[in-house]
């Protein structure tokens, strides 16, 4: 059964904007399919502060993934 899922991502190490690229190419090849993503939003870190700020993104898509294996892949 397939489901309409929503992710928001984010990364704050490293070459940010290739992290979330990536993390989309691992989400499609797992069968999810992407069929909308965001703009790229940065934002400053929340909690702790004392870290670089964060590039982030909301994907939407369907899956046949529940939702812990969503999770597994999300991580």
């Amino acid at each position: 059964m397939s489901r309409r899922v929503y992710l928001a991502l984010g990364s704050n190490l490293g070459d940010r904007r290739a992290h979330l690229a990536d993390a989309i190419g691992e989400m499609r090849a797992a069968g999810v399919a992407v069929d909308a993503v965001s703009s790229l939003y940065e934002t400053p870190p929340w909690g702790v502060t004392e870290q670089p700020p964060f590039l982030n993104i909301a994907a939407g898509g369907r899956t046949d993934l529940d939702a812990r294996a969503l999770l597994a892949l999300a991580k």
